[in-house]
């Protein structure tokens, strides 16, 4: 069984001591662990101000070698924990594993795992404490971007075939909405792959998109428990073990979003090809995007995480002939509703868009899916617009 352990679950000596004795408890049980471990809790935003300091927007091999340290400590105390109650425990950094990654710095991606080496540790009757968020690529370190602990645990479960992958943290399961946004939020106890990738992209920060892509690939159906109390969370399986779907699971919103203008676009064949390649390039998620044309010429919007508008103004700055042809637009936040039970019901637009109206709140960008709205909005309308969508949409708890 993999178990990943979250920051906050890792974040003192205590909390560790009480990990390692629920690890204890399961291997009574006659459970085989296989730990996966993010940075204590802070530590990586310590790492990630210290860089900053010295070199703001600076993302390659330095600055990876620089976060993937935080996991070092933390498998070490958990190791030593583990040791003291009479468990053998095997501390392993990525490139011990063999956790094999391509090359994109601050936010590689899983190529391959080493299940061979994992299996002979457990089949030694140790237990395999795993440096999550990192991996290797030839001889460098690589880190997987926020969350990547996540993926580090499907990835692992899913090479030695597991049916399961608990993810501990400090919530107790996975909420109709952000419970630090929305009042009256209640617990989701399933979940289907689909509805949960779409939360995570759409900002939830329960679980790592990747992670949930990772387990709808390989079949690996992910536990989601609380650290702090034993009971069971949220389990998220695929669709046809979800016997009755709302119509709408869930309000989510990501807060740290920008908008991006271009007018004109300018001249060529293939231009927006070679704008959203070169984006690629530099490893930046574009969101919503939306194109039009009249008599003045082409207009392009475009939504991006706002942590990467420095390196989208750079290449723009070379892209564009002047740049008074863009235009960014801060202090945005996305907010969206999702369900599959949209699938088979009309008037959720109708319902969405009636809300934000009746707050008389603007909308920069729009996009659909079957089972998302979702609307980029002014950041100072966002917990209105979150109360008003998650009460219109029944999700409150009784």
């Amino acid at each position: 069984m993999v178990k990943k352990f979250g920051g906050t679950s890792l974040g003192s000596v205590e909390r560790i001591n009480a990990v390692a004795d629920r690890v204890l408890e399961d291997i009574q049980q006659g459970q085989k662990p296989i730990l996966v471990c993010s940075a204590m809790s802070g530590e990586t935003n310590r790492l990630v101000a210290l860089a900053q300091e010295i070199y703001p927007y600076y993302y390659d091999k330095a600055y990876d070698m620089l976060l993937a340290s935080g996991e070092q400590v933390s498998i070490s105390l958990l190791s030593m924990a583990l040791e003291r109650r009479g468990i053998s425990a095997r501390p392993l950094l990525a490139y011990q594993l063999g956790i094999k990654t391509d090359a994109i710095y601050s936010k590689a991606r899983i190529e391959s795992v080493d299940k061979e080496k994992l299996l002979s540790i457990v089949n030694k009757g140790e237990v395999p404490v795993v440096a999550g968020f990192q991996g290797v690529s030839g001889s460098e370190i690589t880190t997987l971007g926020r969350g990547g602990s996540d993926t580090t645990a499907v990835a692992l479960a899913a090479s030695i075939n597991a049916d399961f992958c608990e993810i501990y943290t400090d919530v107790p399961a996975v909420c109709t909405a952000d419970p630090r946004l929305v009042k009256n939020v209640s617990e989701i106890p399933k979940l289907c792959f689909e509805e949960m990738m779409e939360m995570a992209s759409l900002g939830s920060k329960v679980l790592h998109y990747r992670s949930v892509e990772l387990a709808a690939k390989f079949g690996v159906k992910i536990h989601l428990r609380s650290s702090f109390e034993k009971r069971e969370g949220t389990l998220i399986v695929p669709e046809g073990e979800v016997l009755e779907n709302p119509v709408v699971s869930s309000v989510t919103h990501e807060a740290n979003t920008a908008v991006v203008k271009i007018f004109p676009i300018p001249d060529g064949q293939g231009i927006l090809g070679q704008l959203f390649a070169l984006l690629a390039e530099k490893g930046i998620v574009v969101d919503i995007i939306t194109q039009s044309q009249n008599e003045e010429g082409q207009r392009l919007a475009f939504s991006i995480l706002e942590n990467d508008l420095p390196a989208t103004e750079a290449l723009l700055s070379t892209f564009l002939e002047s740049k008074n042809q863009m235009t960014i637009l801060k202090n945005m936040a996305k907010i969206s509703t999702v369900g599959v039970g949209m699938k088979n019901h009309p008037g959720v637009a109708a319902r969405f868009f009636k809300v934000l109206n009746d707050l008389s709140v603007p909308i920069h960008l729009v996009t659909t899916s079957e089972i998302k709205i979702s609307a980029v909005i002014d950041t100072k309308n966002l917990e209105a617009s979150a109360n008003g969508l998650h009460k219109e949409f029944d999700l409150e708890n009784e």
